[in-house]
């Protein structure tokens, strides 16, 4: 088991652009990602052979302008990963806290 993590950076200087990064963003959630920070999104990939057809749904939601970038962590490299938050900070509806809801991995032996 590991993560999918998608990094992006749009531009949001136009209407119609704001329009697309906002749409980007619903469907990431949409897809099963949960948002980690404003342009960090990431989901559990239950094995490294459905990162492709994640790979896929993410360039098929992608908008017209922008970077894009998709990396695909172990859960034990997740599990080593550090989240620290400060008091005051804004909090989004959509962010879970670190950890938060993350799918248990199956151990069969």
């Amino acid at each position: 088991m590991g993560w999918l993590i998608v990094c992006f950076d749009l531009p949001v200087a136009e209407k119609e652009q704001m329009k697309e990064a906002n749409a980007f963003r619903k469907n990431l959630l949409n897809l099963g990602y949960f948002m980690l920070q404003n342009s960090i999104y990431v989901r559990s990939c239950v094995t490294y052979d459905k990162t492709e057809t994640h790979i896929r749904n993410v360039k098929l939601i992608a908008p017209s302008t922008g970077t894009i970038s998709v990396f695909y962590i172990t859960d034990r490299q997740w599990s080593l990963s550090i989240c620290i938050e400060k008091s005051g900070y804004r909090k989004s509806k959509y962010k879970k806290k670190c950890g938060e809801n993350a799918p248990k991995q199956m151990t069969f032996w």
